[in-house]
């Protein structure tokens, strides 16, 4: 911006010096007197001096006209200080925010220099704690061969010479638990597990498929396969409180559905495969410890969530799905969840170790599988219940089922949303009706007794029930208690090929 510049008094300064020298002339007329010059010989209007009002007058235009050009500059003069007092002031307000923004970056940079360098050190005593564990482990493993030979030794000796069924059944036990130790050890010093599990599946559908072509029956040199649901039925048993509930001590394997206070189990086929057991229980036993620590934490726990487990075929592939709830897994986690090392868990103090999916999706790459997960949520909706009474009457009810902050809150007649609504009637429920939508076919409850409470779950998927109905029967009365369940969770859907899809594929 080009500078304003305040104008100089220049005409009305030299309009005063002519009519001071005019009248200095007509005053002293003698000192003009040259060569032959007269004053007379001037212009008559020069030379007269009764002619000094109208100078005047022009000198006074002059000075007005000075004066009007001075104020003019001033103005633009003033308009354009305001302007650079602005810049000024912008340039200090930009400076105070960059230094601002430079400190606070600074601070941020700091930040992060200490969490890179925090995190650099985790990973460096991480990787030496794991190979130091993986030395040791290996270790273990080359002098510990020959214990481990004669302890396996003297349990099959004990065994058979046994000839009480419940000491042979222990010592079967304890020579199938030091096993499976054995095969750990394996795959801790192994250098690339997924290759190492690979490896044993190759051996495993050699012998395999040898048998099936030459139709031999005689003994193999080991096991090339195993039950996938007997693999299920080892990794559940050390850490469910009631293996009767599930099954586990009668006659399991078998389908059906099982359930106690921490599982929901749903076996819907069973498969063989061809590998060793171990390598699937410590991928099962990971999945479940997993679901199970996330699931019992308080923010996440109620009476009704359970780890939800389905076995199934798909396609002639196995199928395993592992549900629980649970927080979510975040869109920048998904990538990072199966990396050594990596653990999520930040509650209260308890870091994971990293290794649960780490060894997961490692044996899942040995078996040729695959892995994936789903973040389950809640639905919204209209559901609809009609209640038969004692009495004949008919009572129907809609309501609808809405989220408040990701939980799922029942609203009936446009009243605020609670958590749960109840109906009292005066006679006792014999049967109900309910349904999610009034386009869906509704789930019956029938046999309801007079005086006698019960508890009723969704049964469109037993392994994800979203709502509760609770009813209350007395002699005369009764209640009924709708509750919608938060089944905010992961489901963790593993597939694995069979032994029969392989010898298929080799066909």
């Amino acid at each position: 911006m080009k500078p304003v510049r305040l104008p100089y008094p220049w005409l009305s300064t030299l309009g005063a010096i002519l009519v001071v020298l005019w009248q200095f002339a007509l005053g002293h007329v003698e000192i003009f007197q040259y060569d032959g010059y007269r004053i007379e010989d001037l212009p008559a209007p020069i030379r007269d001096g009764d002619n000094w009002p109208f100078a005047a007058a022009v000198l006074l235009l002059l000075v007005g006209f000075d004066i009007w050009r001075y104020i003019r500059g001033r103005r633009r003069y003033r308009v354009q200080l305001a302007q650079f007092r602005e810049q000024l002031n912008e340039l200090f307000d930009s400076r105070r925010e960059l230094g601002t923004r430079a400190r606070t970056f600074s601070d941020h940079a700091d930040k992060l220099k200490m969490f890179i360098s925090e995190r650099l050190l985790e990973t460096i005593e991480y990787d030496e704690k794991f190979l130091h564990f993986k030395n040791i482990a290996s270790e273990v493993r080359h002098n510990g061969v020959i214990s481990y030979d004669k302890a396996q030794t003297a349990l099959k000796k004990a065994e058979s010479n046994s000839g009480n069924a419940g000491e042979k059944q222990q010592f079967h036990e304890a020579g199938v638990g030091l096993l499976y130790l054995w095969d750990l050890l394996d795959l801790s010093t192994t250098d690339n597990i997924a290759l190492h599990v690979a490896n044993q599946i190759y051996d495993c559908e050699e012998h395999y498929f040898q048998a099936m072509l030459d139709h031999d029956t005689g003994p193999a040199p080991f096991q090339p396969t195993f039950m996938i649901s007997h693999a299920l039925g080892r990794a559940l048993l050390p850490i469910t409180e009631n293996p009767d509930e599930l099954g586990l001590t009668g006659d399991w394997p078998k389908r059906g559905a099982y359930a106690d206070d921490k599982f929901s189990i749903q076996l819907r086929s069973d498969s063989e495969m061809l590998g060793n057991e171990n390598h699937m229980v410590l991928l099962i036993e990971n999945l479940l410890n997993n679901a199970l620590f996330y699931s019992q934490q308080k923010e996440h726990r109620n009476r009704f969530a359970r780890v939800a487990i389905s076995l199934a075929q798909r396609e002639g592939d196995v199928e395993l799905k592992v549900y629980n709830r649970g927080p979510r897994i975040k869109d920048d986690e998904k990538d990072k969840i199966y990396q050594l090392g990596f653990s999520s868990r930040r509650i209260r103090e308890h870091h994971g170790k990293g290794l649960g999916l780490y060894f997961v999706n490692e044996i899942i790459k040995g078996f040729e599988g695959s892995i994936e997960f789903d973040n389950i949520d809640n639905h919204e909706g209209f559901f609809v219940i009609s209640v038969k009474l004692a009495n004949g009457e008919v009572e129907k009810h809609q309501l609808e089922i809405i989220r408040v902050n990701g939980r799922p809150m029942c609203q009936f007649n446009g009243a605020p949303p609670e958590k749960r609504y109840e109906w009292p009637y005066d006679s006792p429920i014999v049967s109900i009706e309910a349904s999610q939508s009034a386009s869906r076919k509704p789930q019956l409850i029938s046999g309801l007794k007079s005086g006698e409470d019960s508890t009723h779950l969704d049964s469109t998927d037993t392994m994800l029930p979203r709502w509760v109905l609770e009813v209350r029967n007395r002699k005369r009365s009764s209640r009924l208690v709708f509750m919608p369940l938060d089944v905010r969770g992961v489901e963790f859907t593993v597939r694995f090929p069979s032994a029969k899809s392989r010898l298929d594929n080799e066909q």
